[in-house]
């Protein structure tokens, strides 16, 4: 009896262990929120669940001072907001190889923080620098910027300064290169219509709604942006409701 209520016993442990998902799949759920703008929410189940078994201080440090420069940028960028930015660039420069994932990580931040500030011409330098890193780890088959790659976050940081031009260049690069994203198509659709581009802007638009619309993470507020965009003459008959 106790030998079978062992087994018993065993058998579930095995059977969780072989359930639970890998930590490169924890890291594949965060992308896929964080891609669909619900970057708070990707970090939080990210920490939670890959507790004792992933180290994942340079992705959460990093989100978390993406989220802190967003909301930096919406009080001006002042010292106190963006203290938690700088607090989480010295974090990320205590931790990781130079030039690997946290390195790059901690000058998008740097980039983030200048931006904030509407410092386009620092938030430039620091840009060029993560992006050079990230291709070159790219074209050794290494990643870059965990969960939001350097190239994603200059198109949204260019979208940020009003640079649509620069915008819709990086986010371009970023959708060949990596995870295509409900997120990626919304930045490169905006960069596009307040370009005053229109044709461009309704095909982004209309990626927004195929890539938003598969049940996932909701993203309602952005798939009513894109039905209203297409909803224009300019945008032609294919668009469908």
């Amino acid at each position: 009896m106790i030998a079978a209520t062992m087994g018993a016993v065993w058998t579930a442990l095995a059977t969780t262990v072989a359930q639970a998902p890998t930590c490169d799949d924890l890291l594949g759920r965060a992308q896929t929120l964080a891609g669909r703008l619900h970057t708070a929410e990707a970090v939080d189940e990210l920490v939670a669940q890959a507790a004792g078994r992933c180290e994942v201080r340079t992705t959460s440090t990093y989100l978390r001072g993406l989220l802190a420069a967003q909301a930096a940028a919406a009080k001006g960028g002042d010292d106190v907001s963006l203290a938690p930015v700088r607090a989480a660039v010295a974090a990320l420069e205590m931790v990781g190889e130079a030039g690997g994932p946290a390195a790059i990580a901690g000058l998008v931040l740097r980039a983030a923080a200048a931006a904030a500030q509407s410092e386009r011409e620092e938030m430039a330098v620091w840009l060029a620098q993560a992006l050079q890193l990230e291709r070159a780890r790219g074209a050794q088959g290494a990643s870059g910027a965990p969960v939001l790659s350097a190239h994603q976050m200059a198109g949204e940081l260019w979208l940020q300064v009003h640079r649509y031009d620069e915008a819709a260049a990086a986010f371009l690069v970023a959708r060949g290169v990596g995870v295509d994203s409900p997120r990626l198509a919304l930045g490169l659709a905006r960069a596009r219509a307040r370009d005053l581009r229109t044709a461009e802007a309704c095909e982004a638009y209309r990626d927004v709604e195929r890539l938003a619309s598969d049940g996932r993470a909701a993203m309602d507020v952005e798939v009513a942006e894109a039905r209203e965009f297409l909803g224009q003459p300019a945008c032609g008959s294919t668009f469908r409701r």
